[in-house]
């Protein structure tokens, strides 16, 4: 399992702050994403501390649903 930093998509930019979610995808910075219930957002180049999420709980981390192909 991989472990990502995500943001939230909003107009096709990213907002807030970053949300750790996980996926079996091998995903690179700059990948858009569908997220649980339908929303999107963008993987971004930070790195994921890998104590809090044994602290915090693999099993409790939503997944990323799938990859967003992106139309040029």
């Amino acid at each position: 399992m991989n472990f990502y930093k995500v943001k939230f998509l909003k107009n096709g930019q990213a907002q807030s702050r970053a949300y750790t979610y996980k996926s079996s995808l091998e995903l690179i910075p700059g990948d858009k994403v569908e997220l649980p219930g339908g929303s999107h957002g963008v993987v971004l180049d930070e790195s994921v501390d890998m104590a809090w999420v044994e602290s915090y709980g693999e099993e409790k981390l939503k997944e990323i649903v799938k990859k967003v192909e992106v139309e040029e």
